[in-house]
């Protein structure tokens, strides 16, 4: 009787479908008219990506700063693959002289 509750323990356990791996993004906003680009940390996030626009749009609005639009990328499960992306953003930015500002981890994504 043991023997057949662990076997039958054993397959819940083989069966059970495995954690899902994180989903990877980063936003990045802008202040029409100006050269301010806000860009955030990576972060795990959930696949709601104009939630989380408006929310850092709210964020900087809340701050002070007129006129944003963010945008974040689809978040992925490839995290070096969002870390490039995230980079390629700030190069990009840089490029066209844009001043950058970070976005500290605690102040968003909100928790």
């Amino acid at each position: 009787m043991i023997r057949r509750f662990l076997f039958i323990l054993t397959l819940s356990f083989a069966a059970a479908p495995a954690a899902a791996s994180p989903l990877w993004t980063f936003c990045v906003a802008s202040a029409l008219g100006t050269k301010d680009i806000w860009i955030t940390s990576l972060f795990p996030a959930e696949a709601n990506r104009e939630r989380l626009e408006q929310e850092l749009k709210a964020l900087l609005e809340r701050q002070g700063h007129p006129r944003i639009v963010a945008q974040c990328p689809r978040p992925t499960e490839d995290k070096v693959s969002a870390v490039n992306a995230q980079t390629t953003a700030e190069e990009f930015n840089r490029k066209l002289g844009s001043v950058l500002h970070g976005v500290p981890a605690r102040e968003f994504p909100p928790r």
